[in-house]
C-alpha cells in the first residue's frame, strides 16, 4: 500500500504491523498518518475516510476527473501564501476533446466529501494573468463557493499558476488558521442523463429488499413508540409511518422513486428531480443533501425503491387526490384523502375546515 500523506510523507507500506498508527483513504486505498489526520481534523475521524486529493477528484460529480485527473496538487494556508502550482498541459488536445482544467480547493479538516471551500480572498494568476479573484462574501451573505476553469488561459507545456490567500480581519490571534488543499485537476462534462443511467444501472434493489427496509423502520419507529420517544418526524425531518406521493424536492408526483442507501425513513423523491435541481445549484457546497433527511447524498449512494414504486405506481393518475400513504406495522398500507369536504358548522363563524378521510386500499391484509 502506498502512503501520501498530509505531511508530505510518500512512501510504500510493507509492515503491516504499522497499520495501528495509519489511516486508509476509502476511495484510493492510500494511507496517511493516524496523528497527522487526527490533527488536522475538526472532528472525530469518519469511519470512510476520505484524503483531500480524492475529495479534490469528487467535488463537482457534474465534471468528474479524465485523464491524468489531479494535475498537482499542495497543502496552504494563508500564513504559507503566496505559492505556486506548476503542472503540464496538453492544450489543444484538451480543448478538442472539450476537457477543462479546474481550480479546486477543499478544507483539510473535512475528512469526508463535501463541496469546494476557500479562504476569506484569493487572488490567482496563471501564466501572469489573473484567472481567479475571490472576493469576501457581503454583509451577512454567504457566498457561493465555486471551482473555477483555468482552460481559456492554458498554454501548451508547462504552466504556472500563482495564489495568494488573504485571511479574514476577524480572525481572532489565538484562533487556529484553515488549511486547505488546492489541486489543478483534467475534468470532462457529465450530464444529468449520464448520472441517471449511472444510477439505474448500479442499483440492486428489489421489491424483496425495499419491503424488508420499509419492515425495519416501521418496528424501530414502534419501539420508539413504546419507549416514549420525541416523535420521528420531529426530530430529524423525517416523515415516520407515512409516504407522500408529491416529490420533496419538486412538490409533483414522484415518476421514479429513489432513496439514499443509508437514509431512514420511508419517504422517497423523485430520482430526476434531485439529480437536476443539483446540478443547478450555483453553491456547490450545498449540493447533495437527502431532500428529506438533510444527510449527505452523493449520487453514488442513491439507490432506486422499487417496493414504493409499485406503491406509487398502483395509485398512478390518482396523486392529487392523495394526501400520504400510511403504513401499519405489518407493512400493508392505506391512503390518506387529499379531498377536503366543506362543512356547515353552527357553532362557529364561516365553514369548517377540510377532514382526511382514510380510505383503505391495501389488497395485502
Amino acid at each position: 500500500r502506498e502512503m501520501k500523506c498530509i505531511c508530505g510523507a510518500t512512501e510504500q507500506i510493507t509492515d503491516r504491523s504499522r497499520s495501528s498508527t495509519l489511516i486508509v483513504c476509502r476511495v484510493c486505498n492510500c494511507s496517511l498518518h493516524s496523528a497527522c489526520v487526527k490533527n488536522a481534523l475538526s472532528k472525530m475521524t469518519p469511519d470512510e475516510f476520505v484524503c483531500p486529493p480524492c475529495r479534490l477528484d469528487r467535488v463537482d460529480e457534474f465534471h468528474p476527473t479524465v485523464g491524468p485527473g489531479l494535475l498537482r496538487h499542495n497543502y496552504a494556508s494563508c500564513a504559507s501564501s503566496p505559492f505556486s502550482l506548476t503542472f503540464t498541459a496538453q492544450a489543444a488536445q484538451w480543448k478538442k476533446q472539450l476537457w477543462a482544467v479546474h481550480l479546486r480547493a477543499v478544507l483539510v479538516s473535512g475528512g469526508d466529501l463535501s463541496g469546494p471551500a476557500w479562504p476569506h480572498k484569493v487572488q490567482g494568476k496563471l501564466n501572469g494573468r489573473q484567472c481567479v479573484a475571490i472576493d469576501p462574501p457581503k454583509h451577512l451573505h454567504v457566498r457561493r463557493e465555486q471551482c473555477y476553469n483555468l482552460t481559456p488561459l492554458l498554454k501548451q507545456g508547462a504552466n504556472t499558476l500563482e495564489l495568494r490567500f488573504f485571511p479574514s480581519p476577524d480572525r481572532r490571534k489565538d484562533e487556529p488558521e484553515e488549511n486547505y488543499c488546492v489541486g489543478v485537476v483534467l475534468t470532462r462534462p457529465r450530464s444529468v442523463a449520464s448520472i441517471l443511467a449511472r444510477i439505474r444501472t448500479r442499483s440492486t434493489e428489489t421489491v424483496a429488499s425495499g419491503r424488508a427496509r420499509v419492515e425495519r423502520l416501521l418496528l424501530e419507529q414502534v419501539a420508539k413508540d413504546e419507549a416514549g420517544q420525541q416523535d420521528e418526524c420531529a426530530v430529524t425531518g423525517n416523515f415516520g409511518r407515512t409516504l407522500r406521493p408529491a416529490c420533496p424536492v419538486s412538490h409533483c408526483p414522484i415518476e421514479e422513486a429513489a432513496i439514499g442507501r443509508h437514509c431512514n425513513h420511508v419517504q422517497v423523491f423523485d430520482l430526476q428531480a434531485y439529480i437536476a435541481v443539483n446540478q443547478r445549484m450555483r453553491s456547490l457546497d450545498k449540493r447533495w443533501t437527502c431532500p428529506v433527511c438533510s444527510l449527505p447524498l452523493r449520487p453514488d449512494d442513491v439507490v432506486m425503491h422499487p417496493f414504493a414504486q409499485g406503491i406509487l405506481d398502483t395509485l398512478r393518475g390518482d396523486e392529487d387526490l392523495v394526501e400520504a400513504i400510511v403504513f401499519n406495522e405489518d407493512c400493508s398500507w392505506s391512503t390518506v384523502s387529499a379531498v377536503k369536504e366543506k362543512e356547515e358548522n353552527g357553532d362557529e363563524e364561516g365553514e369548517g375546515g377540510g377532514s382526511s378521510e382514510l380510505i383503505a386500499l391495501s389488497d395485502s391484509e
